[in-house]
């Protein structure tokens, strides 16, 4: 198969000027103990590692209706309800490069998503890789979404990162069913498993001492790859649709989507494709850039103020998809 196009490299191969974190980005990357590279860690201690460093962050818990843990068509799921009516459910996969991450790491954004765009949030408790390769996840997350399909008005999916990569395979086969879905929402997704693109390249060399951490864009330039590895192990594998959904032959009718980045992000440049395909097959797209932020921001709700501005537009888009899909099938 052909290299997908990058042509967001562009503007970062002629951008010569130093990358400027946001304040609190510098702050939060200072306050971050060293640690050994994440591929010398252990599953379990690297699992572990990751939860604690998420609770710290993740802020305040909100006040919701309700939360109640179900088993959707087999899957271990969370269900919060929000005060009110709810327009929709919003079926939420949580990130974690598809080898770390839970529920609990990802309580603060649930929380405030059923809050403020007034919907019911199904987070899925899907299998991780490498005890559980490709496709179990992605089986998890999309059993999830048919289960919550008749028992909501309107359905949504999304993710972040990893978890972005499952809500787009997610729509990829919800639109190949005929499964009506009102929103994808996919924030810092992975999308692509190619390694050898001029963005990744760059990024790779011109983040090497970002906000002075050693080594900073070659470490993400590795994890990405290593990640690759252990969620699709067969190379061939890696270049069908639902494992890389930037790779799928059309993305007519797929559900309206909002896709949510980060400038210093190594897996920007695939998003902006994403959303330029989307764009040429006459897909609802917005694309929200979030000036001096990293990967996995949103989750940090307890020290990063762009993290509550992103879930307030989230979930007005959301409260606006849900209304429009009322009484409209796509099918």
């Amino acid at each position: 198969m052909s290299q997908v196009p990058d042509p967001a490299a562009d503007e970062l191969v002629t951008d010569l000027r130093p990358p400027v974190p946001h304040g609190q980005v510098l702050s939060y990357l200072r306050a971050q103990p060293s640690s050994a590279h994440e591929a010398n860690l252990d599953i379990d201690v690297l699992r572990a590692v990751t939860r604690s460093q998420a609770l710290a962050v993740r802020g305040p818990l909100e006040a919701v209706a309700s939360v109640e843990t179900i088993e959707a068509a087999g899957v271990p799921t969370r269900l919060y309800l929000p005060h009110g009516d709810e327009s929709g459910v919003l079926v939420w996969i949580h990130g974690g490069g598809w080898i770390h991450g839970d529920l609990d790491c990802y309580e603060g954004v649930a929380r405030a998503l059923a809050n403020r765009a007034s919907c019911a949030v199904l987070a899925v408790d899907y299998r991780l890789a490498p005890e559980n390769p490709f496709p179990a996840g992605l089986d998890d997350a999309w059993a999830a979404t048919k289960w919550a399909r008749p028992r909501f008005a309107n359905v949504a999916v999304g993710g972040d990162s990893s978890g972005g990569n499952l809500a787009a395979a997610v729509a990829l086969k919800a639109r190949d069913s005929k499964l009506d879905l009102a929103l994808q929402l996919l924030i810092y997704p992975v999308l692509d498993h190619a390694s050898d693109t001029a963005y990744k390249r760059t990024f790779r060399d011109r983040y090497s001492t970002f906000a002075g951490q050693a080594q900073y864009g070659l470490i993400a330039y590795e994890r990405i790859n290593r990640i690759w590895e252990l969620y699709v192990p067969d190379a061939a594998v890696r270049d069908t649709a639902l494992a890389s959904p930037l790779r799928a032959a059309s993305f007519r009718n797929l559900a309206p989507t909002v896709i949510i980045t980060a400038e210093h992000d190594i897996l920007r440049g695939e998003a902006e494709e994403f959303a330029r395909r989307l764009r040429a097959d006459h897909v609802p797209v917005q694309v929200d850039q979030y000036v001096g932020q990293i990967h996995g921001f949103v989750q940090m709700l307890g020290v990063m103020a762009d993290a509550e501005l992103a879930i307030d537009k989230a979930a007005t888009s959301l409260r606006r998809a849900f209304a429009a899909s009322e009484g409209f099938d796509r099918r």
